[in-house]
Formats: C-alpha cells, sequence, structure tokens
C-alpha cells in the first residue's frame, strides 16, 4: 500500500486510560489518579487484527504509560477520514509556503 492510499484508507484508533505517574499528581483528570487519550491514537501497522487489548498494550509501552484500562478501538468515520485528509492539505500546503509550526510565534 502506497503512502497516498494508506492516507486516504479509514483508519483504525485506539484509546484507552492509563495510570497518572505525574509528578505532583494531576488533580484536573475526570477520574483521579488516571489520564484518558479520549481521541485515540492511530493504529498503523496493522494492529488492530491483533484486537484491543493487544494493540492497546503496544501503543501504550510506546508512550511509556502504565495500568491500561477501558480499551476501545474503533475505525474512524469516512467524514473523520475526509476532515483528516483536508488538514492533511492544508499542512503541506502552508509547508509550501514555508508556514510550518517550527515558526514558533512568527505564524
Amino acid at each position: 500500500m502506497n503512502r497516498e492510499s494508506q492516507l486516504a484508507s479509514r483508519r483504525w484508533k485506539i484509546a484507552y486510560s492509563y495510570a497518572c505517574t505525574c509528578e505532583p499528581r494531576c488533580d484536573w483528570t475526570k477520574v483521579p489518579g488516571r489520564h484518558s487519550g479520549s481521541s485515540g491514537t492511530f493504529l498503523n501497522d496493522g494492529e488492530e487484527v491483533m484486537g484491543g487489548q493487544v494493540a492497546a498494550m503496544i501503543v501504550a509501552r510506546q508512550f511509556g504509560h502504565v495500568d491500561i484500562a477501558d480499551i476501545r478501538m474503533w475505525q474512524e468515520t469516512a467524514e473523520e477520514r475526509d476532515a483528516r485528509l483536508a488538514r492533511h492539505r492544508h499542512e503541506a500546503a502552508d509547508e509550501r509556503r514555508g508556514v510550518h509550526w517550527a515558526m514558533g510565534g512568527a505564524n
């Protein structure tokens, strides 16, 4: 699968809650002592076929999250995909014009 077809496919996402390891412990979380990845992390390497538990363990290890729970896995809707692609095209156009995140307060 080439880059364009990968970008255009409806991607899988995973979200879960995990233990807060911040010092001092966060007091703004919805569930005391737990963070939540509500928007979801993309699964890019076929982890969705492994199932939610295994995929969550792989993602959690990458981010250093511990004590994961409340795992949700879903495929983005066509509308979410279209919005992601539009955002990607907009960011690419900005890059071509020399506008990018590294500009700090200049943009």
